[in-house]
């Protein structure tokens, strides 16, 4: 039986790698995800370029025989990781994790050099996140003949193409990327150690930037010829994929959780910085995005559960049933720090509700912070995987003035990439021309 076509979306996490098949309608007919191979050891939490391709290979083999039908591929994922390559494509290093705090030496540089003008310039603080900090870790470490540098999403690209390109919201968080001019920025990557070339050609998010290689095929088992684009950084592939509109504010609940906005408009940079917001490009490059970090809230909830003994769906249960929630600030403060925990004697439900409520008032002082800088927004709109849990809905809304939605996209992220796929394949004229998903409303409830 003849298969009807689909779209592929990938999204490179932090902590899974997941993709998605989109059929013509809108619908999602096909979902596989599996862990993303960081490690953490004596020199801190990276995965080998190599590694990362094979899990991707394995996250595309359980989609099996659904994968001849795909007509396109979109790639969205972390966007300050990746690794540098020789003239002839080989990695010559690990992918570093952005949270892995390599590269404190190369940001005190660019901090000396160029003060607080960086900043305005690249739309964030200048810190070790930045791709630029891990690429000039690396060549003071000793990596030499590096011909390009590919975050994770390009190195995808890459596998399946052999085409080595970036988009704008990728660009934007490198670190080296003026997001006001649109350009590359030579002399701070002259002050980290490399020349500016290293960064591939910029491309434009659901436009065709490669197409699936023999060889590409042969690991992927996609078919030969499919156009591939990349969607950009995860959090705003999730934007477009979640359904939310642009006046919306949007929730990123995943391994860290964002509030995230977008601007037709370049945003006030100074006021940016001065609330905590990252200012960066949409993918496309045809508008701003802000960011606005909250927590590491998959990081706090796995810590916790862990402690706790009991798995977060058991925890979800049981903190439908907890009255106020105990007081979390100690064991808060001990996961941020990465010292041993003060776990409270409360029972695990009521411990449990007492995060679930401490995370979303810093989710409601970030969503404060992100409208400081874009303007007031209609309706909050929460995807990723804290969107399942109930209980943390209703914490959201118990905490936040503003509407709740949820988005039923099983991985919204994914489902951004697959819409710029279907883009690129020319399904739709434009991302917002795409089927949406349903918003589920999140009405505000007291706690008995």
């Amino acid at each position: 039986m003849r298969r009807r076509p689909v779209l592929l979306g990938l999204d490179l996490g932090t902590t899974r790698l997941k993709a998605v098949l989109v059929d013509e309608e809108g619908t999602e007919v096909g979902l596989a995800s599996a862990p993303t191979p960081f490690a953490s050891g004596p020199a801190g939490t990276e995965m080998g370029a190599g590694e990362l391709l094979d899990g991707v290979g394995t996250v595309l083999a359980t989609l099996g025989d659904d994968r001849a039908a795909v007509a396109g591929v979109g790639i969205a994922g972390i966007a300050e990781s990746g690794a540098p390559v020789d003239a002839g494509g080989a990695p010559l290093a690990p992918v570093i994790a952005w949270h892995d705090p390599r590269g404190g030496e190369v940001v005190a540089r660019l901090q000396e050099r160029f003060g607080d003008e960086l900043a305005l310039s690249i739309g964030q603080r200048v810190r070790t996140v930045t791709s630029v900090a891990k690429l000039g870790w690396l060549l003071d470490a000793g990596v030499r003949g590096t011909h390009r540098w590919l975050g994770v999403p390009e190195l995808c690209l890459h596998g399946l193409t052999g085409e080595q390109v970036t988009e704008h919201s990728l660009a934007a968080r490198t670190g080296c990327f003026d997001v006001r001019r649109r350009r590359w920025l030579p002399e701070v990557a002259e002050a980290a150690g490399f020349d500016v070339g290293v960064f591939p050609p910029l491309g434009t998010a659901g436009s065709i930037l490669g197409r699936v290689s023999a060889r590409g095929g042969a690991w992927s088992g996609l078919p030969e010829g499919v156009p591939v684009t990349l969607a950009g950084h995860d959090h705003l592939a999730g934007m477009v994929g979640c359904g939310a509109a642009t006046a919306d504010l949007a929730n990123s609940v995943g391994t860290a959780e964002t509030v995230v906005g977008r601007s037709h408009q370049l945003p006030d940079v100074e006021l940016a910085l001065a609330r905590r917001v990252a200012v960066t490009l949409a993918p496309g490059g045809d508008g701003w995005a802000v960011l606005a970090s909250a927590a590491r809230a998959g990081r706090v909830l796995e810590t916790a559960a862990a402690a706790l003994g009991r798995s977060p769906a058991e925890l979800d249960r049981l903190a439908e049933d907890a009255g106020q929630g105990a007081e979390v600030g100690d064991l808060l403060a001990d996961v941020d720090a990465g010292d041993e925990l003060r776990v409270p004697p409360e029972p695990p439900g009521e411990v449990w509700w007492g995060l679930l409520r401490a995370l979303s008032a810093r989710t409601g002082e970030a969503l404060d912070r992100a409208s400081e800088v874009v303007g007031p927004a209609p309706r909050l709109v929460v995807f990723g995987g804290g969107s399942r849990s109930r209980p943390w809905l209703r914490a959201k809304a118990d905490a936040l003035a503003l509407p709740i939605v949820r988005s039923t996209a099983a991985e919204a992220a994914a489902r951004g990439a697959a819409v710029q796929a279907g883009v690129a394949a020319g399904w739709w004229p434009s991302a917002e021309a795409a089927p949406a998903p349903v918003l589920e409303p999140v009405p505000g409830q007291e706690r008995p």
